[in-house]
């Protein structure tokens, strides 16, 4: 399955993202403050002319709204660590999880990775990793978390848990690198959950590789099969020093086409790594939609999901289904059972994007 790069799309139109950073510091967070509300985690440190402040240093908080495109934040470039790329094959098998409350931690991380064959790529991860760790818990389970940025990190970050209820402004909070934040909450609501950085701009840090599943059980948990996890991403890259790639903030805003959508970071992975399954056992897939931008529609080609769930909460489910549909910042979970022995292809049925990579087969023997 090779790799299809489409056409470039029409050239930024920098006019108001230009006015924007032009204007004067106070006006700017004038501005941006009438938007707190939407709870974003900020960080942003606003020089003369409300420009950022060179990449060089790490950038401490301030008070953008990470919602807003045209927030400069921690900036819109991710620079290239150093080092040689560290990857290896995301396994995509799911571990059970018994009720009881967890302790979890989650470290960012500036790595070198590869997202393709070849193609390497300048990311911020959660714990080092492009999606960061799956997570999971018991609905009811209390949730005590750890969250560091490493000493060596180029810019601050945060985590946005979608599984919990919480104040952004208090829980969601940008820390800078050597930084350490604590504090806990009740999983109340089963569900296949994004966690993300919401540091402005989010959309930078969500598309730099900032991402990752929580997974909550129900409170009676799930009937055993064979679990697996999907996390679609979508890259945008522009070259960037000794042939790394870095991300295009440009591309993200829409100013021409991805480049990647992968399956758990990286291109056709699971083509060149099938995934072995059982025939005559049930499986149950949880998708994760990370975005940041494209959609999905779920489908195995070869088989009806006995049952399907928006959001991967039991009380959703529908049943007889050819596919899925998962947008950015959602997740689902699928339920069926493969008959015969053979070589099923798990795919986002919008082909143009399965030729970008979002594309994984599954080895039933």
């Amino acid at each position: 399955m090779g790799f299809l790069r489409l056409p470039t799309g029409p050239a930024f139109d920098s006019t108001l993202f230009d006015r924007l950073l032009d204007q004067e510091s106070a006006d700017r967070r004038a501005l941006l403050k009438g938007g707190a509300g939407l709870g974003l985690a900020a960080a942003a440190l606003i020089g003369a002319g409300g420009r950022a402040f060179a990449q060089d240093q790490p950038t401490p908080p301030g008070e953008d709204v990470g919602s807003d495109p045209h927030s400069m934040g921690t900036g819109h470039s991710s620079p290239v660590p150093q080092g040689q790329p560290v990857w290896s094959v995301y396994d995509p098998f799911v571990k059970p999880v018994e009720p009881g409350d967890k302790d979890i931690t989650l470290v960012a991380k500036d790595v070198t990775t590869l997202i393709s064959k070849d193609v390497a790529y300048a990311a911020w991860t959660f714990n080092g990793t492009v999606p960061g760790p799956t997570l999971r818990a018991r609905q009811g389970d209390t949730i005590d978390f750890t969250f560091q940025v490493d000493p060596t990190a180029s810019t601050a970050h945060s985590v946005d848990f979608h599984s919990s209820k919480a104040a952004p402004n208090e829980k969601f909070k940008t820390i800078m690198p050597g930084e350490e934040f604590k504090w806990s909450y009740k999983a109340t609501t089963p569900g296949c959950f994004m966690y993300h950085c919401g540091t402005p701009p989010v959309l930078m840090h969500i598309g730099t590789g900032m991402y990752g599943t929580m997974i909550v059980d129900p409170e009676e948990g799930w009937e055993p099969a064979q679990e697996l996890i999907f996390v679609q991403s979508d890259f945008y890259l522009k070259e960037g020093e000794n042939g790394v790639m870095v991300p295009d903030y440009t591309k993200m805003l829409g100013n021409g086409n991805m480049d990647f959508v992968v399956f758990n970071g990286y291109a056709n992975q699971y083509v060149e790594n099938p995934i072995n399954v059982k025939v005559g056992e049930p499986i149950r897939i949880f998708v994760l939609n990370a975005g940041p931008n494209v959609w999905a529609t779920f489908h195995v080609v070869g088989a009806i999901f006995d049952k399907a769930y928006f959001n991967a909460n039991p009380k959703n489910v529908l049943h007889g289904m050819q596919s899925m549909p998962v947008g950015p910042g959602d997740g689902i979970a699928v339920e069926f059972t493969l008959e015969e022995p053979g070589e099923y292809v798990a795919v986002n049925h919008s082909f143009g994007h399965a030729a970008h990579g979002a594309i994984a087969i599954l080895r039933a023997s």
